[in-house]
């Protein structure tokens, strides 16, 4: 059981990750890995930002969970 949530935990802070990279650039960074692309128009559809903070913000709650109860699963 241990071991599921830790790969559980592993999957979820990839699509983390993958949000959060995805989002449009509000700093030199975003705007960086949005020239890396190649995207002149990177992050301009709001519905699809607004999907991506959606999953920000579950996946990172789910990650925080897992994390909590990870210690108390033998």
């Amino acid at each position: 059981m241990k071991t599921l949530l830790i790969v559980l935990m592993i999957i979820v802070g990839i699509i983390f990750v993958t949000s959060v990279l995805l989002m449009s650039p509000k700093w030199w960074l975003g705007t960086a890995i949005g020239w890396i692309a190649g995207s002149d128009e990177y992050g301009s559809k709001k519905s699809l930002e607004w999907k991506l903070k959606k999953i920000a913000i579950v996946t990172s709650i789910v990650f925080c969970v897992l994390v909590i109860i990870l210690p108390y699963v033998n």
